[in-house]
């Protein structure tokens, strides 16, 4: 057995444990291409969040009715208003996403589900003590920040300062709570929750249609190896290989396109598949993010 060959074999042997955490591991020694462009998209996503309250475009104060709609206060009803607007502005853009490239959102943009990954970060990090604390902290801080800029939307930050100490108690007492939500997300619920309890990953299972960017499969010139790595990677227990493949529905009698509208396009199976080709010089790995050719 060469070199090469036997390299290859490790790597495929290593890759038979069904956990995903062990195959991000070794994606991420062998150099993750999409680990900062996640970050990048994750970090507008959370601005934005941020922006519209700190801004004043919109906030429902709970605490003493200064809501704010553009920069001026106005009563509950005009910042309600002003809510329902940036929902559906917000909506209609992840709307607009959802038609060309299905759930991209859930797999680059939504801060929930960049909490599942930094729970896995501390786990891949877990011999190394202070890397381990290190994803601890980036993990704290992300979900720290994200509960604080939900709640700007609902409550004026001076009241932090100029509120009771009732008042400031019952904030600060709220944000540990959905904290502590976050932390037992990152360690317990992980992607379960995207694929059963989200709202909008509910939501876009029905809208979405036929996109015409996805994960996709191509046998040639270089065949799949049938390593596994793909399958045992996906977040939301997928056959990549499958995806966008014409299966029959349950009970109608009519098809659909396999993992279309479950999908999350975060290509953690594509990297997977680029990992295992790079012991294979030469040969094209058979898994790409990409324009899908539909059957």
């Amino acid at each position: 057995m060469s070199r090469l060959q036997d390299a290859t074999r490790r790597i495929t042997l290593r890759l038979s444990d069904p956990d995903r955490v062990r195959i991000l591991a070794a994606v991420a020694t062998r150099g993750a291409s999409y680990q900062w462009r996640r970050v990048l998209v994750i970090t507008i996503s959370q601005l934005i969040l941020l922006a519209v309250p700190l801004t004043g475009t919109v906030r429902i104060d709970l605490w003493q009715g200064h809501h704010l709609l553009l920069g001026e206060q106005v009563g509950a009803v005009g910042a309600i208003k002003g809510f329902v607007v940036a929902m559906c502005v917000l909506w209609g853009f992840t709307f607009l996403t959802n038609i060309v490239v299905g759930r991209f959102f859930c797999g680059w943009g939504c801060p929930v589900g960049y909490v599942s990954r930094l729970g896995e970060d501390v786990q891949l990090k877990q011999r190394k003590p202070m890397r381990k604390f290190g994803a601890h902290l980036a993990g704290a801080g992300f979900v720290g920040t994200f509960v604080a800029a939900l709640m700007l939307w609902w409550v004026d930050p001076r009241v932090l300062i100029e509120g009771s100490n009732t008042a400031r108690a019952t904030v600060v007492g709220i944000w540990l709570v959905l904290c502590l939500g976050g932390f037992m997300h990152a360690f317990g619920w992980r992607f379960g929750l995207c694929k059963t309890v989200c709202p909008i990953g509910l939501y876009y299972r029905y809208v979405t249609s036929s996109t015409p960017i996805g994960i996709h499969f191509d046998n040639q010139p270089d065949p799949c190896i049938e390593c596994g790595a793909c399958l045992k990677i996906c977040p939301v227990d997928l056959e990549p290989r499958d995806l966008g493949r014409t299966m029959p529905a349950d009970g109608d009698g009519e098809e659909e396109l396999y993992g279309d509208a479950e999908c999350i396009r975060c290509g953690d199976c594509v990297e997977a598949c680029r990992m295992i080709f790079k012991g294979r010089p030469g040969e094209v790995p058979p898994l790409r993010f990409g324009r899908v050719e539909r059957p």
